[in-house]
């Protein structure tokens, strides 16, 4: 019986343009590189520790400036073109969330740096005007726990923290090696394709483990 089921934040439920986000990175603020730090599953370098809370956005956006050709760079224009790389939340998947609210107990576990989860949370409500704090009943962040996916420990924190017994909980994420930790672990799981409905799969595999709903 599943009681429990873990959502993975972007690519799965927040749409990314990863191309689009580079191309801002490099037109607006003369950023040519950021790509060798971002990865839809896994960032690198000082955007990894931004995003596991080793460092706060005052200093996020001071080693960004001081990557870029541009100078005169403003805190808001770095935002918006990090922001650039979230795109839009389905509203099909709000109303999901909120049909699974009604019989499992959600949570959300994501690797996210402070001003992205900002924008997130905006495109949540902008979608159906809906909190995320109202649709979940946990929210693991990974600069908020200082720690990531596909490492073991926010797994291991999560689990302690909620109380939920792996074999009863379902994963959902879109990277393989994200999967992989959770089927580690005893979870079940769904690596979701992006361009798959995201309703359709997660009532497939329910129904796999038994589930009506």
């Amino acid at each position: 019986m599943i009681k429990n089921i873990i959502f993975d934040l972007g690519g799965v439920l927040v749409s990314l343009d990863k191309n689009r986000c580079l191309q801002r990175f490099s037109q607006d603020l003369g950023f040519d590189n950021f790509g060798d730090y971002l990865n839809p599953y896994a960032q690198k370098g000082f955007f990894a520790e931004f995003e596991n809370g080793d460092m706060d956005s005052v200093e996020f956006r001071e080693i960004v400036k001081g990557h870029c050709k541009k100078t005169a760079i403003e805190d808001v224009e770095i935002d918006m073109a990090l922001n650039s790389f979230l795109t839009k939340v389905e509203p099909y998947k709000v109303e999901l969330l909120l049909q699974l609210k009604e019989k499992y107990n959600l949570m959300l576990l994501s690797n996210v740096n402070p001003i992205a989860w900002k924008r997130c949370c905006e495109l949540f409500l902008e979608a159906k005007g809906i909190d995320m704090e109202d649709i979940f009943e946990r929210l693991y962040l990974s600069f908020e726990m200082k720690s990531s996916k596909p490492g073991t420990k926010i797994f291991e924190m999560l689990l302690e923290d909620s109380g939920a017994v792996p074999s009863e909980t379902l994963f959902i994420d879109d990277s393989p090696a994200n999967v992989e930790t959770g089927k580690s672990l005893g979870l079940n799981t769904l690596l979701y394709n992006v361009s798959d409905n995201l309703a359709e799969k997660v009532k497939a595999v329910l129904e796999e483990l038994g589930e009506q709903w």
